[in-house]
């Protein structure tokens, strides 16, 4: 019995190795190059990942956020790794606490933060009574409350403020409704994944948001009930990752995919997928119209291996649009195409017509295709299979344009982009280029990240530069004002030493868009902090250290760190801001106000 009880212990060990031995293995061949320190992707550390249980990491590879990488790996091998890199044992499901009392009601308010941008424009600006705060306050202003999320290292949604609730989505895919002013929870509804763009609340008191499966949902804000959801495209690794406008009725969904990623494996039929707006009836979701941002694929060619390609592909739309109700124009910017051959609608801002979703311009930026084989963002490449021929650098317009005034009375459509230019483009013109403005060197993992803001009293754009070399912490970063009719430079200024120098994936880079009220723009930074500038000079008037330990409303262990995907919203004189990202974990909804 003790040969049996010590043979038994002996394959369990032995089986373990095993596992062990082949997630090492896997890791080091396919996931190490984007999850080190000196990677340019977002995607998370090693040493955050092992704060996850290992089935979280799993859920991630097989239907989550990591879809497109897991399709590369063998079910054997997406169990190993992730047993590897998470925590040993079950996952608990956590408590949640800070419930509001059955009878509460939140404080009625006139003013709010609707999705994306509090208008239709993208401009990300507050004015001065919906803010209710002001340059002369900032001193004052202290932590209010915290939310937590609970499992979770990132905090990818920017949160909606209306009706004196917080609307906000998380990781795994349950979107919450808080009050504005206590941070007590309403309700909570479970999507069927992440949910990282905005909430958008209608007039008929329905919230609607997507996930990264490209569902799309209503919800009744009071109560959490589904009204209705639907699916809104079956290509390859589509997800929703742009906040959708909501206008006269309709909801306009922009389409993103991850298919560049699987590109990858060179024994994928890459790539098919194309980037699109949905056009949805708010009233049942029924779809009016989709219109693509790339031509329908065709075969192109084969492998030594067989495996046939196919192109063009991509464009995607990871922004949310902008609405022109002027010229009755829809804006979108799009990403890279994704195999050959080369389309001018990649890299692009596409305009279109807002009733039926005829492309009415393009204008193309640079060409630039690109898949991960192509090598960067931690592909084992150049793989010399599916990578285009004439290969770009994968910088996206991963960020929204604004439709701004001029003092002469004119507009002017403005654009960031990863190659660290910020674009002026004549909407008078078909989109016709008038200025280009480099702010740094760029890349996939630099330039302008998630967005740019504009100050319609001052007439200054506002843009943060992503670039940095990851691991060292005082690269890179810093906010720069320029003149929206000429694109001149009017003020710069460099980010502060990071104070978390020493910490795993601590960086100076500011990748999250801005937000304006009078006098201040606000920037927060992937060392954790969020700033305050003042406008006419870009000095800095107020400082926050995110990176702590918060005893939260709910109940949940909370940690902020990185500020990344999304901005700081202001409302009735309180900030919110998401705190965590791939580099400084996190996992808090966090509001400030006066005290």
């Amino acid at each position: 019995m003790r040969y049996m009880r010590h043979a038994a212990t002996l394959i369990l060990m032995t089986a373990g190795l095993c596992i062990a031995q082949e997630g090492t293995r896997v890791y080091i061949a396919r996931c190490q190059q984007c999850h080190d320190q000196n990677s340019d992707s977002h995607a998370p550390l090693r040493e955050a990942l092992a704060t996850r249980p290992w089935e979280v990491i799993l859920a991630a590879l097989e239907t989550g956020a990591m879809r497109a990488q897991g399709a590369q790996l063998t079910p054997e091998e997406r169990r190993a790794v992730a047993r590897y890199l998470g925590k040993a044992g079950p996952t608990v499901p956590v408590a949640m606490t800070g419930h509001c009392p059955a009878d509460a009601k939140p404080k009625s308010s006139n003013f709010s933060w609707n999705g994306w941008s509090p208008d239709e424009r993208n401009m990300r600006f507050q004015p001065a009574k919906a803010a209710g705060l002001t340059a002369a306050q900032l001193p004052s202003l202290k932590l209010k409350w915290a939310f937590g999320f609970p499992d979770s290292i990132t905090a990818y949604g920017q949160p909606t403020v209306v009706g004196g609730r917080v609307y906000v989505g998380s990781n795994d895919g349950t979107v919450y409704a808080i009050d504005a002013q206590t941070g007590c929870l309403y309700w909570m509804y479970q999507a069927k994944a992440m949910v990282r763009d905005s909430v958008v609340i209608g007039p008929d008191s329905r919230a609607y948001f997507g996930d990264l499966e490209s569902t799309f949902y209503a919800l009744d804000t009071t109560t959490g009930k589904l009204i209705w959801q639907k699916k809104l495209d079956d290509q390859a690794f589509t997800r929703i990752t742009g906040t959708a406008k909501l206008y006269n009725g309709r909801l306009y969904v922009p389409i993103a995919s991850q298919e560049e990623n699987a590109g990858a494996n060179p024994f994928y039929s890459c790539c098919t997928f194309r980037g699109n707006i949905v056009a949805l009836k708010a009233s049942d979701g029924s779809i009016i119209w989709k219109s693509f941002t790339s031509p329908e694929a065709k075969p192109t060619w084969k492998n030594a291996a067989g495996i046939q390609y196919y192109g063009p592909s991509g464009a995607t739309i990871w922004s949310s649009p902008t609405l022109d109700l002027k010229r009755r124009l829809l804006y979108v910017a799009t990403g890279n195409g994704y195999s050959d051959p080369e389309i001018n609608t990649a890299d692009a801002i596409v305009a279109m017509d807002l009733e039926t979703g005829a492309i009415r311009w393009t204008q193309q930026a640079s060409p630039d295709m690109f898949n991960w084989d192509c090598g960067g963002n931690g592909a084992q490449g150049p793989q010399k299979g599916n990578c285009p021929e004439k290969a770009g650098r994968d910088v996206d317009f991963g960020a929204s344009p604004i439709l701004v005034d001029l003092e002469s009375g004119r507009q002017m459509l403005v654009a960031g982009q990863k190659s660290a230019v910020v674009w002026g483009f004549d909407p008078d013109q078909q989109g016709k280029v008038i200025w280009q403005t480099r702010i740094g060197n760029g890349g996939p993992g630099g330039g302008i990240q998630w967005g740019i803001a504009y100050s319609p009293l001052d007439k200054m754009v506002f843009a943060p530069l992503a670039d940095a070399v990851r691991g060292d912490p005082f690269s890179g970063g810093g906010l720069f004002a320029l003149d929206p009719a000429t694109g001149k430079l009017l003020w710069h200024t460099p980010p502060p030493k990071p104070s978390c120098a020493g910490t795993a994936g601590c960086s100076g880079a500011q990748r999250s868009p801005p937000t304006v009220i009078p006098d201040v723009v606000f920037s927060p930074s992937m060392d954790g902090h969020i700033r305050a500038f003042r406008i006419k000079t870009g000095e800095i008037i107020w400082d926050y250290d995110a990176v702590r330990d918060y005893t939260t409303v709910n109940g949940i262990k909370g940690r902020g760190g990185s500020f990344s995907s999304t901005g700081p919203v202001i409302v009735d004189g309180i900030l919110y801001a998401n705190s965590g990202y791939s580099s400084m974990p996190g996992n808090v909804l966090l509001a400030f106000g006066v005290k």
